[in-house]
């Protein structure tokens, strides 16, 4: 029989847990450590970290936060937001990350989501990606990076 999983998903920008709809008009909800901290002793089976704005500013992960929250949970933790090289996936798992979400980075560099299983396994890394509806493209659907700012091309390949 499957078992229901509550899996907790902190949107963070500018180091605060922020509240918006698809990525605009964040509202601050709160630090995301004390966040994490309190979803785990509520008892949620897993948590995923979103820097929402680290690939649009064109920057990496802030590790000095991910690190402490990984010293408040342990549970599955997932982290993602300007993860953009096989050293930033490395960096991020050392700061306490169980699995890395590459979303803009992944199509922006493609080899992340080929080569970051085979160097760090499979289960460490998951591709997530957001998309709208666009008539314009074969499968009816656009994915968009950078926070939802910024359209691919009309073709397959990556930005």
């Amino acid at each position: 029989m499957l078992k229901k999983r509550i899996v907790i998903c902190l949107d963070v920008k500018d180091r605060r847990t922020t509240k918006g709809i698809k990525f605009q008009n964040n509202v601050d909800i709160g630090d995301p450590v004390e966040m994490a901290a309190e979803y785990y002793r509520q008892g949620v089976d897993e948590l995923v970290f979103y820097d929402i704005m680290a690939s649009a500013r064109g920057r990496g992960p802030i590790l000095d936060l991910i690190a402490r929250v990984a010293s408040q949970v342990f549970i599955p933790f997932c982290v993602g937001g300007g993860i953009g090289t096989l050293d930033d996936i490395r960096s991020t798992i050392l700061a306490g990350a169980e699995k890395i979400s590459l979303n803009s980075q992944a199509v922006k560099n493609p080899r992340l989501i080929t080569d970051g299983p085979r160097i760090f396994a499979t289960q460490r890394i998951v591709l997530g990606l957001d998309a709208t509806r666009d008539s314009a493209m074969p499968s009816g659907y656009r994915v968009l990076i950078n926070g939802r700012r910024r359209p691919t091309a009309t073709h397959s390949r990556a930005v």
